[in-house]
Parts: structure tokens; C-alpha cells; sequence
């Protein structure tokens, strides 16, 4: 009998044996049921079982495939006797494995479980069968044949038979394909995360860190290495014109001369001899192998088409492999997608921006378009994004469809090769937009691409600039690198970004944090940080350009200190005043404009057309931004396609307004043109909004053009310089009122705990309790952190806080009240070590007596409402996300007796009556400005209670006709308040504030 045989194989099995002890028995057993299957079923034949006896690495494959010919029909993976195999069943490891292939066994040598996926992709034991217990290993292996053996024997055929008998599905639509290729490509990742110290894959990073990106995480390199290595199989596939079978050691084979980067690194697929990385190749060579790539493309085409329904298609060009590029990466990784700001940008947005660009040569350069590259070689374009390679196409696309006779000397898109360039930082997109180029050119424009021609599209980022001459001695050193044609591809492209470039166009990401951490900041800092029309002289910006020039180069000239000090000299004089939140301004977009920006002032003329996060527009931070453009182009124009589904917004008519990305940020395409070397105006700004549903903003950009779309001229104004429409009259009229700011002297933001769960709660019982506990704990920061569920954070230390409390015997005096949220009130334990920011200049003002404090924020709505509703009143200590997001001021109405760091004069009090009031009040002293209490006095005559003007302040700013009159300068910046002329009628709004306050404190009115 089989199962006697095998038992008897490993009757001498001990409890702590390693599961790798038995293998050969459990081997021979597997290969013993599958031959007794096959004289039922002749197809199980073919089936081989093959063994992975050097799989060391955790998690890396499993440890036997069964396999017909190149396709994976299973997998098995061994354990060591008596582990609990329906917990391994829902582990990481088995759910990679899920994965790849959705029929696994898992064994322990004596009990066999066959796995599969529910409905609910959950990976569920649907057969199983245990042979013994393993106390009754050696009686059962001794037994006589019959009985039990036979019913059990029986038994494992039939699960064998289940598995062995699995059909794959087989893959026929793109969607499929891609889902397949994503999930392996994922467990390719994780593959080569764990091969950090083998030398060639080491040696690929660091050739990679110094060339692309010095801050490059090993992490961020095997996910862009992994994508390559999938996006080569796929290539060479595409380049497969013979339909032969293609093997990991051939596949480069397959890939054209034209594609030197994507071929140097998958002779990697060559040299592989890590078995856990090779059979996930392997079985994804397998599925491209048999894929009909034919089919996948129309369809790929059909979905173009669908996305474009209803508008005419004629002039715009299918592009299967950007939607292939989509489809894979939103099941590879969408945190991936987002970060890096990786979004299709429609055809009809495309479109519209390369018509603009030509309109804008013709128009104002008195060119040919886009065709005059084809006769004048500074004719130049830079896609500084580009993706997948949509912009870029399409510019040789109108280039070259300006010109009607096609068999004209003109005609050779050749040219464009040395003129039209592109960046990009990702790995698989740059792939894909060669792909696209190269296909162009042999299916298009008819002029197949040689060995030695090929595309200006350079992997790169665009924010990284190293030092040319360092790169040229790293080339005379290229027989020493193993990878000569990445220094090859950075030498390009730090030409490039060197070179003048007449037009810069493209999609910059836009992920709030940046993902390019340091590069390019002090390059915003000193152009974009600065409040508008501050003067940096000549002398200034000379050395600050010697200082940005220098700070990446290894070599620094020797007075680079000086430089550097120069620079934080110029940005500390003119840095944007009453900013305590500037991180927006280094979102990537922000960045990326600074960059082209920066390109584009130091030539004659220049355009720059892109579509970006419209944010820029309006916000009030990014006031020193739009005054730098304004300076530094002749003309803007600015096509705001809104689509914030954070501000909920709507059109005009309250219908439902669409981005035209899949985001939630609203976005704008903008044209900025330079046509004059010197200009000391500001720029002419002309300005359109565009609502509605996306097909209908497709087919409206589809349609029009730069010179057909009726533009309003906007006049941007200090001290904003607003890049949207506003009513100038209403504006002025608005300017009259005090700015809340301008009426405090001491304000500043919510109290930042990190970690709310640990310190503060609605129960005050249950906080002092927890911290008594916490006392009396060991101090042990990880079993303090562990204990008490509290995440680490750098620069916080839970130890300083536990000892700060070892001397302290009454714990309660720590706890205090909180304005957690609107009309949420917590407690909080406030001690200055376990609190993240105690921010004690403004909370020290709650805690000696009552007192009561405005509560505003910049934007007048919280983040994903329209409503006005960032005004309140608080008499307890606030938390920084008291409006969710945070960017609240809190404005104390008194002062404990105290010189604020922010105005060390304390000469508020100007006579004795208002210093008998003072005393009266233990000690406190109203927080309102000189300015702001002798404008008041002297306007009524009269010196009203701090109290009284806090209740008028209240009143107006939740008056109706205020907030409607005025709602879109209250989305800008702080409220301004007007003050009315009569004294009764100030009395008035007075009161009804002050009961208003009481209202919203959740009290008593008073009497």
C-alpha cells in the first residue's frame, strides 16, 4: 500500500524534528499518489512535482510546485509535525501564495489540507484529511494492510485527485492580465526586499541611489526593480514577432537596442539564482507566454473609447498601453499611485494643452506651431512628468500633423528625437512611454526606430541635479561600473535639465507631503516663501543662485558658508509673515512649478502648460507663489476645472460638479506664456471657470481652445494676488473691517497631543486611573508603549514622562478640561512630556481663573464642508483638530498678568480706571491690541468691557447677511470685522453675541 509505505518511511519521526527532516519520504509519498491517479487520469502524466530544497528564505516559495509543462497547477507547502494548520491557513504567508495560485495543500506529514479562496478572495480549507495522530505513527505504520489504512488511503487520492485535477482559469481579458501581473509582481517585490545583501542586486541599488536619487530607500528600488522585471517580459512579448517561446534566460534577447536601460537590467533575468524570485518569473513568463496580446490591446482600445463616449474621437489617438499602465498599477499598489501623484490625464486635457502650446507659438511667437521644431532646433520641449508619455506624443503628433504633404522633406519626426524630451522618476511608466514612442514611430509615423535612435525620455527625477562634471568623471570610470548604462542615462539627462528649453509642459504629481523630501525646498523657500514684493538686490540674488547651484555638488566653493548665510538672511527679512503652516507650499506640484518656473525666467521667452492641483489659486499661503508668476510671465491663463470633492462642490446652478481625475482635489489647466526679456508689470492674468460633469468638461476641452474660450481679465490685488474672481467693489467695501488677527495681541493653535487615545478622555475617573497605572509601571519604554497602546514617535520619549511623575503625588492636578471637537468636551492629561505640544504661551491663559477665547480659522470651512464653520468660542483649552484638520487660532480674551513672547509691551493699561479694573480681576489684562482698543474707544467715545466687544465680534460673524455678503473672502484668509457707525446698534449686536456665547459654551444666559 502507498500510505503504509510512506508511514512506515518515517515511523522514527521525532516531535522536534525540522520539517525539511522528511522531505525525500513526503516527496516519494506525492509522486507515489500522483502515478496511482494517473491510470485514471492519463492527463496527470504530464504533471510533475517538483522540490525546492534550498527555499531558505522566510516566506519566499513554497516547497514543492506541481507543474504541466510551463503552468503552475499548485502548490504545496510542508510544516513540521503537529503545527496548527487552520492558523497557517490565514497567514501572510499562505496569502501571498493565494496570490499566485488559488490551489494549495498544506501538510504537517500526517494531516493534508487543500485550500482554496472563498468568495470572498479569503483563503478556506474546502477538503481535509488526517491520516493519525502522531503518538499513533508507529502502531499504524506496523499495523496489517486493510481497514483504517485502506479508508484513509482512499480518502488522500480523493483530495489529491481534487487538486491535481485543478483548472486554471485561463486569463482573457486585460483586466485579468493585469490583476495576474500585479499580484505576482507584488510578491516579486517582497522577494527582493529580503535580497538586500546579494551583491548584484546591491550593487543595481547603489548605481541607482547615486544616479537617480541619493535619499533612494532600498524598498522604493525593489519596487520600481520589480516592475521593471515584469514590464521587460512584457516588452519582450510585444516584441516577440515570431511567436517563439520565450525563456527568463532569452527574454532580453527580446527587447529592441532602443531600449538600453530596460535591457541592461533585465540581464538580471539571466543571472538569477535566487529560487524564490525565479519561479514567481517563471510562473509570469508563463501567463504573458500564452496571453493573446493581440486581443488585450483592442480591448484596452474599447476602454479608451468607452471613456470618450459621446465625444467625437477623430482627432485623438488611442493609447492601450497607458490603460494598461492604469489598470495594472491600481492592483499593484494605490498607495503607490498616490503618492507619486500617478494619474491618467484624459486625451481631451492632453489635447488641449498641446492645441494651447501650438495657438501659443503661432499667436505670440509668430511661428508655424509646433512644426517649426521640425526647421529650427530651439524649438524645444520638456514633458517634466512624463507618465506614460501622453503629452509627449501628442506634441509630435501636432508637430508633425501641421504638415499636409506627408512625403515632404519636412516630414522626418527624426528630428524631433534631439528636441522633445521627457523625465520621469518611475521606472514602469518611463518603460511604457518608450514603448508607446517606439510603437509610434514604426505604426504612425512610419520610420521605424534603428538600434542606435532612440526617444529623449530619461529616467530621472526632475528635482535631482547633480554636478556635470562629476557625472562626466564618472563615465571615464564606466568599465568599472557593471552598470554603465544608467550613469549613461543621468548623463543625458543632467544635460538636458542644463539645456534651454522653450516649452515645458506635462501633469506634475501632487501628493500633499511631498515624496521628494529635501529637493528642491530652498528653491521654494527663497522664491515662493517670500511675501509678494519683497526686494531681494541684485548682489542677493546673485550669491543666493551661486548658494542653490552649490548645495547639491560634492565639491563646494569655499565660500559656501557665506552663501549660505546670505540665504537665510534674505528668506528669515522677507519670509511670508504669520505663516505657521507652510508645508503646502512643498507638495510636489509646487515644486515642480518652481522648477520649470525657474528655467523659464532665465530665457527670453518660454511656455509652460500643464494641469495641476488648483489649491495655488486661492490660498493664501501660496500668495508669494502667484506673485513670483506674475513677475516672471508676460500672460496667464487659467482654466479652472474645479472637481473638489473635499469642498463639495457644485456648479453654479448646485448640480454636481466632476473632477476630471479620479481625486478628490480640484484641479486647473494652466498656460503661462513669456514673450519678453525684461518686464517689470505684473503679468496680464485671464481667468474661466469650468463646471459640470467630466464627459461634459472632456467634450467642452474637446471643442475649444485657448483663442475660442471667452476669458475674464482678473486684476490680482495685494495682498493676496488671487489667481480666481472676485468682486472688486465688495472687496473694497470688505478691506475697511479689522482682521481678527489685527485685534489680539496673544494667539496661536490647539494643544497637540500625538496620541489622543493615551492622554486624553471623556471619562475623568478613568484618566486618572489609567495614569496611576502608568506611575506604577516598570520603566521599560517598549512594555509602557505595548501597555498602554501608545505608537513611538520620534523626538518623544514615554520615559521623561513616567518620570516626571515618580515625585508627584496627586495625579489629579494634571487633569484638565478640553475643547476636543465642537461641542465636545474631554479631559485632558496635561503634563508637558506626555503631551506631543502643550503650546503653554496660550493654554496657561485657561487654567488660573475663567476666561474666554475666539476660535477661528484661516478657510472659513472645514475640509469636506461648505458651510461657514470654523468659528467658535471656547472658555477651556482647545485641541490642535478641534475643526478635524486643525489651522484653528485660538484668541484669548485676557491675559494672566503676563508679557506675551509675541509683544513685550506691557503698557495696554492707560489709566487708572482701567488698572482698578485690572486689579479687580486678580491680575488679568485684556489680550486686545493698542491699535485695535484706541480705534474702538475712539469711535464710540466710549471704553467698552472686553466682553461687550467680544459679544459684537460674535454677533457679526454669525450674522447671516455677513457670511453671505462676504463668503468668498471668508474662505481666504481670517474674517474681517466692520464695525457699525451706531453705538445702540453696536450695543445691540453686543448683546445678542454675548447670549449667543452662552449659547455655545453650553450654559445659563447670564442674569
Amino acid at each position: 500500500m502507498i500510505l503504509q509505505d510512506y508511514l512506515k518511511s518515517i515511523k522514527n519521526m521525532k516531535e522536534n524534528d525540522r520539517e525539511l527532516s522528511h522531505r525525500p519520504a513526503l516527496e516519494n509519498f506525492l509522486k507515489a499518489l500522483k502515478n496511482e491517479l494517473s491510470s485514471k487520469h492519463k492527463d496527470f502524466e504530464k504533471l510533475n512535482i517538483k522540490h525546492e530544497p534550498n527555499n531558505k528564505e522566510k516566506f519566499g516559495m513554497p516547497d514543492f510546485e506541481v507543474t504541466r509543462a510551463d503552468l503552475l497547477v499548485g502548490l504545496i507547502e510542508n510544516k513540521r509535525i503537529n503545527t496548527d494548520l487552520k492558523s497557517i491557513v490565514q497567514s501572510e504567508q499562505i496569502a501571498k501564495y493565494m496570490q499566485i495560485k488559488d490551489n494549495i495543500i498544506l501538510t504537517d506529514y500526517l494531516h493534508f489540507s487543500l485550500v482554496r479562496q472563498n468568495d470572498k478572495n479569503q483563503a478556506k480549507i474546502i477538503k481535509e484529511c488526517k491520516i493519525c495522530d502522531f503518538n499513533a505513527l508507529k502502531s499504524l505504520a506496523n499495523a496489517k494492510s486493510g481497514g483504517h489504512l485502506e479508508d484513509k488511503e482512499k480518502e488522500l487520492l480523493e483530495l489529491f485527485e481534487l487538486f491535481l485535477s485543478y483548472k486554471p482559469k485561463p486569463i482573457t481579458s486585460a483586466l485579468e492580465f493585469a490583476s495576474a501581473l500585479a499580484g505576482r509582481t507584488r510578491n516579486l517585490r517582497g522577494s527582493l526586499e529580503r535580497c538586500e545583501q546579494e551583491a548584484h542586486i546591491k550593487g543595481l541599488y547603489n548605481t541607482f541611489k547615486r544616479e537617480l536619487y541619493e535619499k533612494l530607500e532600498f524598498s522604493e528600488f525593489c519596487d520600481s526593480f520589480a516592475q521593471t522585471l515584469t514590464y521587460s517580459l512584457f516588452l519582450a512579448k510585444l516584441n516577440n514577432n515570431n511567436n517563439e517561446k520565450i525563456r527568463l534566460s532569452t527574454a532580453a534577447d527580446f527587447i529592441p537596442n532602443n531600449f538600453p536601460l530596460v535591457q541592461t537590467m533585465s540581464e538580471f533575468l539571466r543571472k538569477l539564482d535566487k529560487v524564490d524570485i525565479k519561479w514567481l518569473l517563471e510562473d509570469m513568463l508563463y501567463i504573458i507566454n500564452h496571453i493573446d496580446t493581440a486581443s488585450i490591446i483592442k480591448e484596452l482600445n474599447k476602454t479608451f473609447e468607452k471613456d470618450l463616449s459621446g465625444i467625437p474621437t477623430t482627432a485623438l489617438h488611442k493609447d492601450p498601453y497607458l490603460h494598461f499602465y492604469e489598470t495594472f498599477l491600481r492592483y499593484y499598489d494605490p498607495q503607490l499611485r498616490e503618492l507619486r501623484g500617478v494619474y491618467y490625464t484624459p486625451a481631451s486635457v492632453v489635447n488641449f494643452i498641446i492645441n494651447a502650446i501650438d495657438s501659443v507659438l503661432k499667436r505670440d511667437f509668430e511661428l508655424s506651431g509646433l512644426s517649426a521644431a521640425l526647421d529650427n532646433e530651439n524649438i524645444t520641449l520638456l514633458d517634466f512628468a512624463t507618465g506614460t508619455g501622453a503629452f509627449l506624443l501628442e506634441a509630435f503628433r501636432k508637430a508633425l500633423g501641421d504638415i499636409e504633404d506627408k512625403n515632404s522633406t519636412r516630414c522626418e519626426p527624426k528630428k524631433l528625437l534631439t528636441r522633445f524630451f521627457g523625465f520621469e522618476y518611475l521606472i514602469a511608466p518611463y518603460t511604457i512611454a518608450h514603448l508607446k514612442l517606439h510603437q509610434s514611430f514604426k505604426e504612425e509615423f512610419e520610420q521605424p526606430l534603428e538600434d542606435e535612435e532612440r526617444v529623449g525620455i530619461y529616467l530621472t527625477n526632475t528635482l535631482y541635479f547633480k554636478d556635470i562634471k562629476q557625472e562626466q568623471n564618472d563615465k571615464s570610470n564606466i568599465h568599472d561600473s557593471e552598470h554603465p548604462e544608467l550613469i549613461e542615462e543621468a548623463i543625458n539627462a543632467q544635460k538636458t535639465k542644463e539645456k534651454q528649453i522653450l516649452i515645458i509642459t506635462g501633469n506634475p504629481p501632487y501628493s500633499g507631503a511631498s515624496a521628494n523630501k529635501g529637493l528642491f525646498e530652498d528653491n521654494i523657500r527663497i522664491t515662493y516663501g517670500l511675501e509678494p514684493e519683497s526686494q531681494l538686490n541684485e548682489e542677493q540674488q546673485r550669491l543666493i543662485k551661486r548658494y542653490l547651484n552649490a548645495k547639491d555638488s560634492k565639491e563646494k566653493p569655499k565660500d559656501y558658508l557665506s552663501l549660505k548665510t546670505t540665504f537665510k538672511k534674505a528668506f528669515e527679512k522677507n519670509k511670508l509673515k504669520d505663516e505657521k503652516n507652510t508645508k503646502w507650499l512643498l507638495d510636489d506640484y509646487v515644486k515642480f512649478i518652481c522648477f520649470a518656473e525657474s528655467k523659464i525666467k532665465e530665457q527670453e521667452r518660454g511656455i509652460f502648460a500643464f494641469i495641476s492641483n488648483n489649491s495655488f489659486l486661492d490660498n493664501p499661503t501660496f500668495r508669494g507663489m502667484r506673485y513670483s508668476l506674475l513677475k516672471s510671465f508676460d500672460a496667464i491663463y487659467i482654466l479652472d476645472l474645479h472637481g473638489n470633492t473635499r469642498k463639495k462642490e457644485a456648479t453654479p446652478d448646485g448640480n454636481k460638479d466632476e473632477n476630471v481625475f479620479d481625486i478628490m482635489q480640484g484641479v486647473s489647466i494652466n498656460i503661462f506664456i513669456k514673450n519678453t526679456s525684461c518686464n517689470d508689470s505684473l503679468a496680464s492674468l485671464y481667468h474661466y471657470d469650468l463646471y459640470g460633469k467630466r464627459k461634459d468638461k472632456y467634450k467642452f476641452l474637446y471643442e475649444n481652445s485657448l483663442d475660442s474660450i471667452e476669458w475674464k481679465e482678473l486684476n490680482p490685488q495685494d495682498p493676496f494676488y488671487l489667481f480666481i474672481p472676485q468682486n472688486d467693489d465688495l472687496r473694497a467695501e470688505y478691506e475697511k473691517g479689522w482682521s481678527v488677527k489685527d485685534m489680539f495681541r496673544v494667539s496661536g493653535v490647539g494643544i497637540t497631543s500625538a496620541h489622543d487615545n493615551f492622554v486624553i478622555d471623556i471619562s475623568k475617573e478613568k484618566l486618572l486611573q489609567k495614569f496611576e497605572s502608568f506611575k506604577r509601571s516598570s520603566p521599560n519604554a517598549n512594555e509602557l508603549y505595548k501597555t498602554f497602546g501608545v505608537k513611538e514617535k520620534k523626538g518623544w520619549d514615554i520615559l521623561q514622562g513616567w518620570k516626571n511623575l515618580q515625585n508627584q503625588n496627586d495625579l489629579s492636578k494634571f487633569i484638565k478640561k478640553i475643547a476636543y471637537r465642537p461641542f465636545d468636551f474631554r479631559y485632558i492629561f496635561y503634563e508637558r512630556k506626555l503631551v506631543w505640544r502643550c503650546v503653554e504661551d496660550i493654554m496657561k491663559h485657561f487654567l488660573q481663573g475663567e476666561n474666554q477665547a475666539l476660535i477661528v480659522s484661516r478657510q472659513s470651512s472645514a475640509v469636506g464642508d461648505s458651510e461657514i464653520n470654523t468659528i467658535a468660542i471656547t472658555d477651556k483649552m482647545v485641541d490642535i483638530n478641534f475643526y478635524r484638520r486643525g489651522g484653528e487660532q485660538v484668541m484669548p480674551l485676557y491675559l494672566k498678568n503676563t508679557e506675551s513672547p509675541q509683544n513685550k509691551s506691557s503698557k495696554i493699561l492707560k489709566n487708572t480706571q482701567e488698572r482698578e479694573k485690572d486689579a479687580e480681576k486678580g491680575g488679568w489684562v485684556e489680550n486686545f491690541t493698542p491699535e485695535f482698543r484706541e480705534f474702538i474707544d475712539k469711535k464710540y467715545n466710549e471704553h467698552f468691557e472686553p466682553l461687550e466687544i467680544l459679544g459684537y465680534i460674535y454677533a457679526v460673524l454669525f450674522h447671516k447677511g455677513y457670511r453671505e455678503r462676504y463668503l468668498d473672502f471668508l474662505k481666504i484668509d481670517f474674517p474681517k470685522v466692520p464695525f457699525v457707525d451706531s453705538k445702540e446698534k453696536f450695543l445691540e449686536l453686543s448683546q445678542l453675541g454675548l447670549e449667543l456665547i452662552d449659547v455655545h459654551l453650553m450654559r445659563e444666559n447670564r442674569a
